[in-house]
């Protein structure tokens, strides 16, 4: 089975609606989502800040796509194209959908949305009840991908209950959302996940779509001195770095990247850390992806991530003669990022290790939580 283990869904202003929530994501006091510019990220659902919305990435993406302002229309818009792009035929079986939860202050705090010009607060945030609702709604189709910050007062019993309710993994951005990995609050979700068997799938390197929040949990080498920590208490949970640590440039900081490709060879070759290749595929990227490919001993540590929504290069967008027989201007990203790789030579073991190593895979499909 060939799984995406890295997928996004954010809408822009999708209001918290009730229905079966988390208890930890009630709706809002006051009803349906607060539309004021003051808004906790909590309100809703989905959304994206108006901070971020200002940032080059968004801007350019909006006029490129001939998207509408964010609101009502874009979401429909948005939610249609997900559809179209995530239930096409290609390779891809399975995709994991990913909740982002909301920034927190060191106290544990959520702050409100953040405006231009705001020093802190969430750039983008998508429920764990959303995803587990898109999960019910197509259950031989998504997995669910879930974001719990290690900084909420009830953090334990939160994970608890999205593993419970068919979690395949846990996701972080520490840089965004204000993680330090050598807090003991991070510490102990970290040995929870272990003794579930959830595994977690965690950004290091630089990031460009969301803030840069807090430059110093940048780089991974914290996290491997956590790992190696925990690994000789005999509590070191799986851990998929996302985009293999990479620069956001080619000439941009690579040590985070080497450090981790040393690891992933070295010390923790026989454990259970691994790189996901989601979005290297993209101009900047290509350089990374190409030195990864041209070490065969190296797939077996890597899994397969599209980074959804990012397109794939028109450079790597032909069709595989072998795919489905659809127009190749319509083929789905995620699958031309699949077929893209299998030509420039991605090991199988990559496309295939994710069904190996996430648990609840065919939960939301009939069958029991399994550990």
């Amino acid at each position: 089975m060939i799984i995406d283990i890295h997928c996004h869904y954010t809408l822009t202003r999708l209001a918290a609606t009730a229905g079966e929530r988390f208890s930890f994501e009630p709706l809002p006091s006051g009803g349906p989502a607060a539309r004021n510019q003051g808004a906790l990220p909590t309100d809703f659902d989905s959304c994206v800040a108006r901070r971020a919305l200002h940032r080059p990435t968004w801007r350019a993406s909006r006029w490129l796509l001939r998207l509408p302002p964010p609101g009502e229309a874009l979401d429909r818009r948005l939610q249609a194209e997900y559809e179209r792009q995530l239930l096409a035929p290609g390779p891809i079986e399975r995709f994991v959908l990913l909740a982002f939860d909301a920034a927190r202050d060191d106290a544990g705090g959520c702050p409100p949305l953040p405006q231009p010009g705001d020093a802190f607060g969430s750039d983008m945030y998508t429920s764990n009840s959303l995803i587990r609702r898109l999960c019910r709604r197509h259950p031989r189709r998504f997995l669910f991908g879930a974001s719990v910050h290690p900084y909420r007062p009830d953090a334990a019993a939160c994970l608890e209950e999205v593993f419970v309710a068919g979690a395949c993994l846990l996701k972080w951005l520490p840089l965004h959302q204000n993680i330090d990995v050598t807090d003991p609050r991070t510490a102990a979700v970290l040995r929870q996940c272990a003794g579930l068997g959830l595994p977690l799938l965690v950004h290091y390197g630089a990031e460009f779509t969301l803030m840069t929040q807090r430059p110093q949990y940048r780089s991974v080498r914290p996290l491997l001195a956590v790992l190696r920590e925990l690994r000789r208490e005999g509590a070191m949970p799986c851990v998929i770095v996302a985009h293999a640590a990479t620069p956001v440039l080619p000439w941009g900081d690579a040590d985070s990247h080497r450090a981790l490709v040393a690891a992933l060879l070295g010390e923790f070759a026989d454990a259970p850390l691994y790189a996901d290749v989601s979005a290297l595929t993209a101009w900047a990227k290509l350089w990374f992806l190409r030195r990864l490919l041209r070490r065969p001993e190296l797939h077996a540590k890597l899994l397969f991530g599209s980074d959804f929504p990012v397109p794939p290069v028109p450079l790597h967008g032909r069709r595989d003669p072998a795919a489905p027989h659809e127009p190749a201007g319509r083929t789905s990203w995620p699958q031309r990022t699949a077929q893209a790789l299998r030509r420039m030579g991605l090991g199988e073991i990559a496309f295939h290790r994710a069904a190996e190593l996430l648990p609840n895979v065919n939960y939301f499909a009939g069958s029991a939580p399994s550990a």
